[in-house]
């Protein structure tokens, strides 16, 4: 996959979002978040946080990663329905942002060499934001989890390569395998001795332009081959159930939705089709009210998945 092709989408893609909020309707209401920014020496970035009601003690954390230019981000996240999720299953949302200084498409920079290793470039600034979220409202470290879409879907993928031992789980969306190949033994060589299975949940459109079927398919395989490089015959090859889920209230298109059970009866893997859809309408989905039901399937999923004991399946 071309790098120039995930920002060459940025024009397109908001333009199906901003369509695609008009023509249902979708609540535009400002969410109500804390900006904060965080420093290493890798940089800075800052973040939103939503905290939701009764208190933070002991709650799981989500963060979310924007794709490339990316309208919920700037100038402030405005119309993210994953906050009303957060609201609804009580855990602590934090929105990492990208820096136009350090990307001008405001890409997240999961393609460069220097952006893909434990303890440098921009994981390290995430993961660092992750820690500092986790520690100052004492969350629950063994419910920590990762998502995003397009670049940050992309970005999702070096981290839970990178990072095993901080999320429990992992939401790739419309990103890309890591390091771009296709081996699992790639993953497993950057989790080093922290090396584990890794629930992973996966959404790509059908007739997705950017990041294709046939990269999502890649991404999913690479997966639960290292899955069953860490821990020898604990994720299946094929799915073990699918479901059709036909068009409701949040849920305007189809979708196939692929299981992928452990012989312990874990789910180690979910991979979401979302049919007659584009990679801007798959932004929507994940993004809008008007995919919220598949927002609550990701949280399903991931809240479902603790921090394993290492070198175990869940």
């Amino acid at each position: 996959m071309r790098v120039t092709a995930l920002r060459l989408s940025a024009v397109l893609g908001a333009a199906l979002l901003i369509a695609a909020c008009l023509l249902t309707g979708a609540p535009q209401a400002q969410a109500q978040l804390d900006r904060r920014c965080y420093t290493n020496a890798a940089g800075t970035r800052c973040y939103y946080l939503h905290l939701p009601p009764g208190g933070t003690v002991g709650r799981p954390l989500m963060v979310y990663l924007h794709g490339c230019d990316d309208l919920i981000a700037y100038p402030e996240p405005t119309g993210f329905s994953l906050t009303r999720v957060a609201d609804e299953m009580g855990f602590v949302l934090a929105y990492p942002l990208q820096d136009r200084a350090s990307n001008k498409q405001l890409c997240w920079n999961w393609d460069k060499p220097e952006h893909r290793e434990r303890g440098q470039g921009e994981p390290s600034i995430i993961a660092g934001i992750t820690s500092t979220v986790i520690d100052e409202l004492g969350l629950d470290r063994s419910r920590v989890y990762l998502g995003g879409y397009s670049a940050g879907g992309a970005t999702t993928t070096n981290l839970g390569a990178t990072y095993p031992d901080l999320y429990a789980a992992i939401a790739p969306m419309a990103g890309a395998p890591y390091r771009t190949q296709l081996d699992g033994q790639v993953i497993i060589d950057a989790m080093g001795p922290r090396a584990r299975p890794m629930p992973t949940y996966f959404l790509q459109t059908l007739f997705d332009q950017i990041s294709t079927i046939v990269i999502g398919r890649a991404n999913l395989n690479q997966w639960l081959e290292a899955d069953n490089l860490a821990d020898p015959g604990s994720a299946p090859t094929l799915p073990t159930g699918v479901q059709v889920l036909v068009p409701g209230e949040g849920l305007p298109i189809p979708l196939t939705v692929e299981h992928y059970a452990s012989p312990r009866g874990c789910e180690l893997a979910q991979f979401t089709t979302p049919l007659l859809a584009e990679h801007a309408i798959g932004a929507a989905l994940v993004q809008r009210d008007i995919g919220i039901e598949i927002q609550r399937n990701l949280m399903r999923f991931l809240l479902a998945h603790r921090m394993p004991p290492p070198h175990q399946a869940c």
